[in-house]
């Protein structure tokens, strides 16, 4: 280096001082690299267009939103990735997101269809795929995002809807065809993350894609609190563990491809884990676990990897009850076991994200429920 500013006929001085000034460069150059694409906002009640906006914009991303644009939010998030940010955003003031693809055999469609979701919620006349899953941790509430998931595919269809629905499950990625363009790609992608597989499967249909965060009001459903029912155990899956169950339709999505129900020797909720959708393929559904498992630090995966062994093995002693039995011993583990705890401990990690008017609108919800019920009780003794 001394050579080289001698070579320059630099001073001894002025080529300390200049290589001063270039391990100075390299390090703020270093820091920006480690830094880009982290979010840093401090947002007490501003308008959440702005505040999307920002995330966007610093996190280098596209997010779409069907909440209206003044709604007041609140957030303070320092140097996260732009999903850690979404995810606070949404728990913090009672909204839902997930990660979208739109596709279609042009681009003028694919925009149709966005402006549609966005305005109204919904897309119809659409085929959409959507399988919210359970957390990845028991003691963790992670936020990842569905596109970096790694997927193979391995179904035998060869239809565009099918193989994007394949990968909706194996990723929670939400995928939306028009009904009436259902191509066979030309060929199969490797295993790869999610996202890539996606444009990957649309390119090799002659598609176009749009690729998104989408945000929409959180629907008020809270399971678990009804009296004589069972807590809610599944967990609540990307961003919204409030979601509807079963055959159910939210925000144009359905529960299998295309809106129809699924086969009658397909799975069932009976020989499923218990909430589950009709429609997922159990398999598919445990790959996604894993693969979300090994998104997380190094030190998390194996206590991650143990508390996903525990509760598959409780689900499966599910297997063949009666819905009565079923309810009892689900409320006999969270009452008794050490996994019932966790379970419980995971849910007050997600409530402690949630706004404080829905976590009192909760608890009074639930007072209100036990009230009438042992109003009912003493009724019935008399």
């Amino acid at each position: 280096m001394g050579n080289f500013f001698s070579q320059l006929g630099l001073t001894n001085r002025q080529a300390l001082l200049y290589g001063a000034a270039l391990i100075l460069l390299v390090l703020v150059v270093a820091r920006w690299i480690s830094e880009w694409g982290l979010v840093t906002i401090h947002a007490k009640n501003q308008q959440i267009g702005k505040v999307i906006a920002s995330i966007a914009r610093q996190g280098h991303l596209r997010i779409e939103s069907a909440v209206d644009p003044t709604k007041l939010v609140s957030l303070e998030v320092v140097k996260v990735t732009p999903v850690e940010a979404v995810e606070s955003l949404a728990a913090g003031n009672d909204i839902s997101w997930r990660a979208v693809c739109v596709a279609a055999p042009s681009k003028a469609m694919v925009n149709e269809a966005v402006a549609t979701l966005t305005g109204t919620g919904r897309i119809e006349d659409w085929s959409t795929s959507y399988y919210p899953g359970p957390p990845v941790g028991m003691d963790m509430v992670a936020a990842i995002d569905p596109r970096n998931l790694t997927v193979t595919l391995e179904g035998p269809d060869h239809d565009l809807a099918k193989l994007m629905d394949e990968t909706s499950q194996k990723s929670g990625v939400m995928t939306a065809l028009p009904k009436d363009w259902n191509p066979s790609p030309t060929q199969r992608p490797k295993s790869d993350a999610a996202g890539k597989v996606i444009a990957a499967l649309v390119a090799s249909a002659h598609g176009v894609r749009a690729e998104f965060l989408f945000l929409t009001e959180r629907q008020h459903r809270d399971w678990g609190d009804t009296e004589g029912q069972a807590p809610r155990v599944s967990g609540g899956g990307e961003g919204d563990p409030s979601r509807p169950s079963g055959n159910e339709t939210q925000a144009g999505v359905n529960s299998a491809p295309n809106g129809n129900p699924p086969p009658a020797a397909g799975p069932t909720v009976q020989n499923m884990p218990w909430g589950a959708r009709p429609g997922t393929n159990p398999d598919w559904m445990e790959q996604r676990q894993i693969a979300q498992i090994k998104k997380l630090p190094k030190d998390q995966q194996l206590q991650a990897m143990k508390d996903r062994e525990e509760r598959k093995a409780f689900f499966d002693s599910l297997k063949g009850l009666s819905r009565e039995e079923r309810t009892a011993k689900i409320q006999d583990m969270m009452a008794n076991t050490e996994l019932g705890q966790k379970i419980q401990d995971s849910r007050l990690l997600q409530d402690a994200k949630q706004s404080t008017q829905r976590r009192i609108n909760r608890a009074v919800s639930y007072l209100n429920r036990k009230a009438a019920a042992k109003s009912a009780q003493t009724a019935q003794g008399h």
